[in-house]
């Protein structure tokens, strides 16, 4: 009889523990935002590349250090080559 109570409050004890470990925990704060990605072509006599002349609207989460960049009309290099810079600009948070 004893045994049976002592393991109903050592599994209580074991699962508040786990509980209040996995409560601590802070999951990161994410956004969706809708953006402009778009390709312009930088260099003189590179092949036309039709991704780098692209323009696409997306709408995208973002999380934790992701949301650094994310302000309504703020632009981010994406990349560039010799021929193309890819850049991504915020255009407004999605609620």
């Amino acid at each position: 009889m004893y045994i049976i109570a002592i393991t109903k409050v050592s599994m209580l004890f074991i699962l508040l523990l786990a509980f209040s470990a996995c409560s601590k925990l802070k999951l990161p704060k994410c956004e969706k935002w809708e953006v402009v990605d778009e390709g312009i072509l930088v260099g003189q006599g590179c092949v036309i590349d039709l991704s780098c002349g692209s323009h696409h609207t997306h709408q995208l989460s973002f999380c934790g250090d992701a949301l650094k960049d994310a302000k309504v009309g703020n632009k981010i290099s994406l990349g560039e080559d010799d021929c193309c810079k890819k850049t991504r600009t915020f255009v407004r948070l999605i609620p």
